[in-house]
């Protein structure tokens, strides 16, 4: 089953400075932003690097989240997490959801496309990069590689987002859902939690590039999917082998069914039956207040800063220090220059006569501790190219 469903295209239509300013936001966000994040010495440890930088997210989008569900994220080992993919703010808001217990799946593209972003998630292991490619080597390649990363790391389980590329702005389930990851969960005997968040998509609106603050969003945390457990059930109940498309069913028709449940909470399904963008708002605000916030907070443990991320704050305070001295003294510099304008302007006019040669000797004492500002030495010498034809007709 191929889901033909038609990718992100973006629309200019309405462009104005609502899109140029959200367009300055996420370029703060993506690529400023994150350097103070690696300068502050109050963070410690790898998940704190990446909660700093969502807080900051989310203090700038001014969202909030809500649990819908009963059950909460479940952190056992070997979970994989899986959720719906619809705006570049997945990003901080999955971050966000998962309580910084998940490490994403990305390709190396996205680090040269937002290298400073793309450099802290590797430092702090917030990441697995894979290489592009359909290939069948490549694809056993990259599941290798993130199969030996996701056993290695104790505080982290894997997420990934089975819709593939994102898909903003859709009232209805995905057709189809990438089947390489739920197969590999088949095969390895990884369990799966399905994730819902909803209205990601109105913090920041890909399509139409525009930033919506106050948006509410919606989150359920669904039940585990045991594929061992599912495999026993099936083969007791069906009387043959279970197999890793039973098994793709029926996860999908548990991604479809929480899908369904979150529908009402989804400013595109309400938008799709006629409701205004204000009286979705509205009913947005009113669901808010039946719900718990989900609180920002770290869980299921932490990692101190590798020895590289603390050599790169180190390295950047050292060019800062660097730039700062290097701008004191020149503004020194200036100084000097000015303080020896004067003295030369304060000469005794009754020493007028020699002062061809004094001229020449403090021009050249100026020039050198100016030679950096070439603007200060054209000026003294042009004042001195004045003052001699007065000395020497005197």
């Amino acid at each position: 089953m191929v889901d033909v469903e038609p990718m992100l295209t973006y629309d200019y239509s309405n462009f104005g400075i609502k899109n140029v300013y959200s367009l300055i936001l996420l370029f703060y966000i993506t690529f400023i932003y994150p350097i103070f994040t690696i300068l502050n010495y109050d963070i410690k440890t790898n998940k704190q690097v990446v909660q700093d930088i969502v807080k900051q997210c989310m203090k700038i989008a001014k969202c909030n989240v809500y649990k819908v569900s009963k059950r909460d994220l479940i952190y056992d080992k070997n979970i994989v997490y899986m959720t719906n993919h619809v705006s570049v703010g997945d990003f901080f808001i999955d971050q966000h959801v998962l309580h910084y217990a998940a490490k994403f799946i990305a390709h190396n593209k996205i680090k040269n496309l937002l290298p400073i972003i793309g450099g802290i998630c590797y430092l702090t292991s917030a990441t697995i990069f894979i290489s592009s490619g359909n290939s069948k080597e490549k694809v056993i390649e990259n599941f290798k590689k993130i199969e030996e990363i996701r056993k290695s790391d104790d505080v982290r389980n894997m997420s990934l987002y089975p819709e593939g590329l994102r898909r903003p702005h859709r009232h209805t389930v995905s057709a189809s859902l990438k089947k390489g990851f739920i197969y590999h969960s088949f095969e390895n005997n990884l369990p799966i939690q399905l994730i819902h968040t909803t209205n990601k998509d109105y913090v920041m609106d890909d399509e139409k590039i525009i930033l919506h603050r106050n948006t509410k969003l919606f989150v359920y945390y669904g039940p585990i999917i045991d594929p061992q457990k599912l495999k026993a059930k099936f083969e007791k109940k069906h009387k043959r082998v279970y197999t890793k498309d039973d098994y793709y069913d029926y996860v999908y028709k548990q991604w479809s069914k929480i899908w369904s449940k979150m529908d009402k909470y989804r400013i595109d399904t309400l938008r799709s039956q006629g409701l205004s963008h204000e009286e979705c708002l509205e009913k947005m605000d009113n669901y808010s207040t039946k719900f718990p916030i989900i609180e920002d907070k770290i869980e299921n443990g932490d990692n101190p800063l590798t020895v590289s991320s603390l050599l790169l704050r180190s390295t950047l305070w050292s060019i800062i220090y660097f730039i700062i001295f290097k701008i004191v003294e020149r503004f020194f510099s200036i100084i000097s220059c000015i303080y020896k304008q004067q003295d030369f302007a304060s000469l005794d006019a009754s020493s007028c006569t020699s002062t061809s040669t004094s001229t020449s000797t403090s021009i050249n004492s100026c020039s050198f501790s100016c030679f950096k500002f070439p603007i200060l030495s054209n000026l003294i010498l042009s004042h001195a190219s004045v003052s001699s034809p007065v000395s020497t007709t005197q």
